[in-house]
């Protein structure tokens, strides 16, 4: 039984994959590239990139998305190089190579460099544009990289404000407040993101079958929406307890601990659940612990943890039964011909 999850925009995932489609890109190996990409896969997606690049070596897009692909792969020079190769119409607004930029100068430590790409892009592009929306996440955890908490505070309360991002925002709120002892607007946010996904009137778990999971679940929610961390704690324990591998209660958990003024632990139950926990809830994880990455001021392990997220986030929406392949047509009865 797969219970409800957060719901999340991941800064080097889903939003790639919208903003693509800026361009009429109709190439089947660019949007093989795209998708591998999107999936967390940045390696795999070189090759098919740089085949499209051979073949039609002048559209800005193809150069751009291979820029950004180094960029996540932390092949941190080739980015750059890549980056310089983008030639846009004048008039034109910069497009993912700003992002390739900023990932690739934070990853090489030359935080004002990145900031002052992805400060351009975002102020190039509408907001709520998925592209802008990614640039915005990667300036906040640029700005974080850099211990300028408010300024990067700031950037995540604009995501909070756009539909998408706003539970994404909202959690890394949580544990920015948290890591700084400010455990009352850690709190207050992590309240806020319950809310996003909380069940209005929920059912009262009666705690003695199995299908009161997803009961027990969305009671500890509710409870998380109304600021009562305890009640949340011994819900959500239940729900682990149960069916570890059912919903990200993992998470909660972690930022249930880290609001509640025990950074410590909070941080270790959300090393731990990186690793543990469904594919979903790996994934999150890791993607929240790159804001704990950033607050460490350890730029490549920070890129690398929210690559693995997408990985396990993309993973996680793969079908689960086995698709049938269909039988090979006899065309001629040229298979009995021999």
């Amino acid at each position: 039984m797969r219970l409800r999850e957060i719901g999340f925009l991941m800064a080097a995932g889903l939003a790639i994959l919208a903003g693509c489609q800026q361009t009429a890109h109709t190439d089947l190996t660019f949007q093989r590239g795209v998708q591998l990409l999107a999936a967390g896969s940045p390696t795999s997606a070189i090759p098919f990139l740089t085949q499209v690049i051979a073949s039609a070596p002048d559209g800005p897009e193809p150069h751009a998305i291979l820029a950004l692909a180094y960029a996540l792969d932390l092949q941190s020079d080739r980015a750059i190089s890549q980056a310089g190769q983008v030639r846009r119409a004048k008039g034109e607004a910069p497009g993912w190579e700003l992002v390739a930029l900023g990932i690739a100068e934070t990853a090489k430590r030359r935080d004002s460099e990145a900031t002052r790409h992805l400060n351009l892009l975002v102020s190039n592009i509408p907001q709520g544009c998925p592209m802008g929306l990614a640039a915005r996440q990667w300036l906040a955890l640029s700005l974080l990289l850099q211990g300028h908490d408010a300024k990067a505070l700031e950037s995540a309360e604009t995501l909070a404000n756009t539909g998408p991002a706003r539970t994404t925002a909202l959690l890394w709120t949580v544990l920015i407040h948290a890591q700084r002892d400010r455990s009352s607007q850690a709190a207050e946010a992590l309240a806020q993101a319950a809310q996003e996904i909380a069940v209005l009137e929920p059912s009262l778990p009666n705690g003695d079958a199995e299908e009161d999971g997803q009961d027990l679940y969305d009671a500890a929610v509710a409870a998380l929406a109304k600021g009562e961390l305890e009640k949340a704690t011994g819900f959500l324990n239940s729900v682990a307890q149960r069916n570890p591998n059912a919903s990200d209660a993992p998470v909660w958990l972690s930022l249930i601990a880290a609001a509640n003024g025990d950074w410590p632990s909070g941080r270790s139950k959300l090393r731990e659940a990186c690793g543990n926990g469904s594919l979903r809830s790996r994934g999150l994880a890791n993607h929240l612990f790159s804001v704990v990455c950033a607050v460490e001021r350890r730029p490549e392990a920070m890129i690398q943890s929210i690559v693995v997220g997408q990985r396990l986030l993309g993973r996680s929406n793969l079908p689960a039964h086995v698709v049938a392949q269909p039988k090979a047509d006899v065309v001629w009865f040229s298979e009995r011909m021999n």
